[in-house]
């Protein structure tokens, strides 16, 4: 079992009770050494990769109407990566921050 937990969120009177990491008891590896609960009161930890997606232009170009767009579906560098010509979209013009989406992918 290689799963790892983190501080413990069991309520006592209304508070926490400050254990910060879960340590097997030796006797009992479902029960922490520190503050004896069970792991199911601790934080497990899961390690996540965000996949980053810029896809449809959200800017509002005409203020008059709410909902007109520009009708670009994908940002499109206008540069290199790294370089400040990288975050203008070529199609549109617009900065790539109104073409974000985000992806969260459980990495296993």
């Amino acid at each position: 079992m290689g799963d790892k937990y983190a501080e413990c969120h069991r309520q006592m009177g209304g508070k926490i009770d400050g254990c910060q990491e879960f340590k097997k008891d030796r006797s009992d590896p479902s029960k922490c050494d520190i503050c004896y609960c069970h792991r199911n009161y601790h934080r497990k930890v899961v390690k996540y990769k965000t996949e980053v997606v810029y896809t449809k232009c959200h800017k509002i170009h005409d203020f008059k109407f709410q909902n007109m767009v520009d009708g670009c579906q994908e940002f499109t560098p206008s540069g290199r990566e790294g370089t400040t010509t990288a975050l203008s979209c070529s199609v549109c013009g617009c900065h790539k921050g109104f073409h974000r989406n985000e992806i969260t992918v459980e990495v296993a």
